[in-house]
């Protein structure tokens, strides 16, 4: 794509409300600017300042989706999700308008083009699925390398963050300790208690990890080969498509770790199964090795990831600041209770580091 084109701006006053969802006449005005024949327009999604419809086209069909985000964070999106449809990742072809630009801007939110798919949808409790996710995980990442950012973007990086990030969890952590001492009739704050301070002894320890030489050559190496990964990996975004993994949408990305990725989607299926499974996470990093090889080093980064309370610090974080007002306390006590028996039963893999990285390198051998 020619980088002076990448952004057609759209003057539209009406469009450009915060969070409202444009007319019919509006949308047309949009898609004028694609090289499509709309036949219809229906309403697929609308929640959280995004909003998709379905465009029937001939032939086809595919996917507006309007996000209320900066226009230069959605470009750089954008960009990246043509520089992984253009390495060959199986994704949801990314549509240009007229112009060659990778998506159209108003002043406080933004729109993509990108084709529509059915498919069957990939499940956390398929294992065969979750395994063709942490292949295509790695056609990801392999695909990623070598961004070149279009002119005008902004990208998000969290590369040089880990260390702050690590810092502010504990003393959150230790400031909910301390609120929750207050609160001893409190069946959560029970709960919490009982296990915060085995949950502050690894995230202590995984911090200390984070200034071994290993996560700073793998931090270095992310710097210059300009790869990403998603900033919230999940397999909802994805289908299954002439047997393999296929993603039809992106919804964001950010210049990190390839660890990040590997410890959400571990922890997913783990809080899914509501117990760390040690065979089954050693098959999923087995699927995603054959495809993207890491180093020793770099899977020690990816264990230290892993022994940090991530999910422990985000139920506590979500009750303590009321974040899910929806919630009834019964609803709390079944997610802290889930997370706590996923990061107790964890203990044996995050100590077997050895012997399981030879299960991966021989699996993927």
């Amino acid at each position: 794509m020619g980088e002076e084109n990448n952004f057609d701006l759209e003057e539209n006053e009406e469009s450009s409300k915060k969070h409202s969802i444009p007319h019919m006449e509006e949308l047309k005005n949009v898609l004028s600017f694609y090289p499509i024949e709309v036949k219809d327009i229906s309403l697929l999604f609308s929640r959280g300042g995004r909003t998709k419809w379905i465009i029937e086209s001939n032939p086809g069909s595919y996917v507006l989706k309007q996000e209320y985000i900066r226009p230069d964070r959605m470009l750089y999106i954008a960009g990246a999700h043509w520089h992984l449809q253009e390495n060959g990742l199986p994704i949801a072809r990314l549509i240009p308008t007229k112009n060659n630009g990778l998506c159209l801007s108003g002043e406080d939110h933004a729109y993509v083009l990108y084709e529509h798919f059915d498919g069957e949808p990939m499940l956390y409790y398929d294992t065969e699925q979750v395994m063709k996710t942490m292949a295509f995980i790695g056609q990801f990442h392999h695909a990623s390398k070598g961004y070149k950012q279009p002119d005008g973007s902004k990208k998000r990086s969290r590369i040089d963050k880990w260390h702050k990030l690590y810092r502010w969890k504990i003393q959150e952590l230790e400031g909910y300790q301390k609120l929750a001492a207050n609160y001893l009739d409190d069946p959560f704050s029970i709960l919490f208690l009982e296990n915060v301070d085995r949950m502050l002894t690894r995230a202590r320890e995984s911090l200390a990890e984070l200034d071994q030489p290993h996560f700073s050559s793998w931090t270095k190496e992310v710097f210059e080969n300009k790869s990403f990964c998603q900033q919230d990996f999940t397999m909802a975004r994805m289908i299954e498509k002439d047997e393999r993994a296929f993603m039809k949408d992106l919804h964001s990305v950010n210049a990190d770790l390839p660890a990040r990725d590997l410890r959400i989607l571990l922890n997913k299926v783990m809080k899914k199964l509501a117990v760390w499974d040690d065979q089954l996470a050693t098959e999923m990093l087995i699927n995603y090795d054959q495809v993207h090889p890491l180093t020793e080093g770099q899977y020690r980064v990816v264990w230290s990831d892993l022994k940090f309370p991530h999910l422990f610090s985000a139920i506590a974080h979500k009750y303590y600041l009321s974040q899910k007002r929806s919630w009834s306390d019964e609803k709390y006590m079944m997610h802290i209770r889930n997370v706590v028996s996923v990061e107790n039963s964890k203990e044996d893999f995050l100590h077997s580091f050895d012997e399981t990285f030879q299960k991966i390198k021989g699996g993927s051998q």
